[in-house]
């Protein structure tokens, strides 16, 4: 049960997923989720020339954790050096490609040098424009999410407190370090998430299906090679091999008078379904465990001072 889930200690259970999937407000929560994700996407030439799209999201978020002190109290904050050591543990990049980011993310405003005890180290920290943007995608995600969880927008709400988004942050890290992958739960969108811009392609091709049909769509939606490869500034060859590899898995097929339109197979529209439960239900947990935290540390606080709450 997903109120288990979501109250109780943190499992990612199957079940959750399966649970939530049946609930008759996710399609929309579905729906939403992927339009602010298309409305939030930024592109940028600089970056895209140095990760994909799933390695630069998850860079942002290794950098916030370690800003955050880690999974450690005494956590000793965003060093370049613990930067490359994380990002090479982890997979995302190199060593040389993870300098090359923070110094174009420097460039963009978003992280900023800080005086450092020891001259050695070379500290960073997320500017306010940085998590700004991070609080605008979070808080769109969760109100989208309130089409089927009724604990979003308490989480929503929970945004405006700094103490919030340092434990949801700890956790979101904490639990990927650990392993948590939410593209587990969808391998056959591995590919396309690996692709710059692919997943905001497949988004697109199911946000352009009638608001009366399902979610992601049964019927074949109308499909413009040129307008998505403008839109998310990639070139049209990149977008036909996009459909083409999505063809190949059984995701999706292309038909129509002039090929002109795609069709959501089973195979894909349970893909799209599976991440975002799990996505849904990652965030939820972290949340949750956030929440909790600050609910501990409130209580310590009164049982101290003896205050009335």
């Amino acid at each position: 049960m997903l109120q288990d889930v979501t109250q109780g200690a943190p499992t990612r259970a199957p079940e959750a997923v399966a649970e939530l999937r049946d609930r008759p407000g996710f399609p929309r929560a579905m729906r939403a989720s992927a339009q602010c994700a298309v409305d939030l996407y930024r592109s940028d030439r600089l970056l895209n020339a140095l990760m994909n799209d799933r390695a630069r999201a998850l860079f942002t978020y290794v950098a916030l954790y370690l800003h955050y002190g880690g999974d450690e109290p005494d956590g000793q904050g965003l060093s370049v050096g613990a930067m490359k050591q994380l990002c090479v543990r982890l997979g995302l990049c190199s060593r040389g490609r993870c300098e090359a980011m923070l110094v174009a993310m420097r460039a963009g405003g978003m992280l900023a040098a800080v005086p450092s005890p020891d001259r050695r180290r070379r500290l960073l920290a997320p500017t306010a424009k940085l998590l700004a943007l991070h609080r605008t995608r979070w808080a769109m995600h969760f109100m989208a999410m309130s089409a089927a969880i009724a604990q979003a927008p308490t989480y929503r709400t929970a945004l405006d407190d700094p103490r919030f988004i340092k434990l949801f942050v700890r956790e979101l890290g904490r639990r990927f370090i650990a392993g948590t992958r939410i593209l587990d739960a969808a391998p056959d969108l591995g590919q396309i998430a690996e692709r710059n811009a692919g997943m905001m392609i497949l988004y697109s091709l199911a946000l352009a299906g009638s608001v009366n049909d399902a979610f992601p769509p049964l019927r074949p939606v109308p499909l413009s090679i040129s307008a998505l490869a403008t839109r998310f500034s990639v070139s049209r060859k990149h977008v036909l091999m996009l459909l083409r590899d999505a063809e190949g898995q059984q995701l999706l097929v292309r038909g129509g008078p002039a090929n002109n339109e795609i069709t959501f197979r089973p195979r894909g529209r349970q893909a799209l379904e599976m991440m975002f439960a799990s996505l849904f239900v990652y965030m939820a947990e972290c949340a949750e465990v956030a929440l909790q935290s600050i609910g501990k540390d409130r209580c310590a606080t009164v049982a101290l001072t003896g205050m009335r709450v």
